[in-house]
């Protein structure tokens, strides 16, 4: 084997999502453990046969786990309505021709009824952790439930619907307390945590912590608003409206802790008993002219051609549950955060850093 310089974790996320430790993938694959290891740390490149030995004990493809991300070619597309310069398309054959629909404003999210897998029989739950008699529309089948805010953790759709066997997508929308809650009780697979990127990581009974992305949030204005607004200082002296986060959000606790800083009151400010329950949403309230300020990412004020004033970056992280590992849904999930797919995304939506996605904590 060659030394390398190069640190790639599609090995130790494929070797992870089939519950393997190193001991045990170095038995099946007939090396030693300090093979593993040292490929795992990037002090090594397998050489073809220790390559080929490995792939065949994950069930993988060397150029799965070891080959260059695959490059993404130009195709011409007829647009529907005008397009900004860096817009997200969707892509359809229509007529042999490929037809472009950008994701601008409102069209980055689904303003429709999210299908249903089931329906209560009989009467609902008194509360959560409560069991409920469910009627299925549809027969069972493999589903990652990952809770969190971030808007782009439902770009997990696609490439865990292309994934073989496909594995559908269950997006519980949350604050960080609340999905951490979640996980710990054994309710979703994973959680996708936010923090500030200088701030220490807390703890969860998570066995393992992926990187997803990384983003800004802080104050989001309306555009005819932003040269006088530099600060929430300004934005409360013209007396403009606001749209709060749900309690228990990190924008929520970033706004309050604001506040608390310029001596205000929450209650005094128009609009701080609103709540949207999602990044997009108050970009969306904003837009609408249904408020003039609100705290949100940047993802989501550019995508809906808004002012943004930076208050912290932070970077999301997925909690993944250690009981999980190997279990066909968490192991869907480290093979999309190991491809290229995810991280494409993720660059083509303004205000993301995909750099975090798929990097294992140390």
């Amino acid at each position: 084997m060659s030394s390398t310089s190069r640190i790639d974790d599609r090995f130790r996320l494929a070797r992870l999502g089939r519950g393997l430790s190193q001991v045990a993938l170095a038995d099946q694959a007939g090396v030693t453990r300090q093979t593993i290891s040292g490929i795992e740390a990037g002090r090594w490149s397998p050489s073809l046969d220790v390559a080929l030995a490995i792939a065949a004990a994950l069930g993988s493809s060397v150029e799965e786990l070891f080959g260059a991300a695959p490059s993404f070619k130009p195709h011409e597309a007829r647009l529907v309505v005008g397009a900004c310069e860096q817009s997200r398309l969707l892509l359809a054959s229509m007529e042999g021709e490929q037809v472009a629909f950008p994701l601008q404003g409102d069209h980055v999210l689904v303003p429709g009824f999210r299908p249903a897998l089931a329906e209560v029989d009989g009467t609902g739950g008194a509360a959560g952790g409560s069991h409920v008699q469910a009627r299925r529309f549809v027969a069972p089948g493999p589903v990652l439930v990952v809770a969190g805010c971030d808007p782009a953790l439902a770009l997990l759709g696609g490439p865990l619907d292309r994934h073989r066997p496909p594995v559908g997508l269950l997006w519980w929308n949350c604050g960080n307390a609340t999905g951490v809650e979640l996980l710990d009780a054994g309710l979703v697979h994973a959680t996708a945590v936010h923090r500030r990127t200088d701030e220490r990581r807390g703890s969860s009974t998570a066995h393992e912590v992926v990187g997803f992305a990384g983003w800004r949030e802080g104050l989001v204005v309306v555009p005819h608003h932003a040269d006088r607004v530099r600060g929430l200082a300004d934005a409360l002296e013209l007396g403009l409206r606001l749209v709060n986060r749900e309690p228990g959000s990190e924008a929520r606790r970033l706004l309050d802790d604001a506040l608390a800083r310029l001596g205000v009151d929450g209650t005094s400010v128009p609009g701080y008993d609103s709540c949207c329950s999602a990044h997009l949403l108050v970009a969306s309230a904003i837009r609408a002219g249904l408020a003039d300020i609100g705290v949100a990412s940047e993802p989501a004020a550019l995508a809906y051609g808004l002012a943004f004033i930076p208050w912290q970056e932070e970077i999301c992280e997925l909690w993944v549950t250690g009981s999980q590992l190997g279990t066909p849904e968490v192991r869907a999930l480290l093979s999309v955060m190991a491809g290229s797919e995810l991280p494409a995304q993720l660059k083509a939506i303004a205000g993301y850093d995909a750099a975090p996605c798929g990097r294992l904590a140390v």
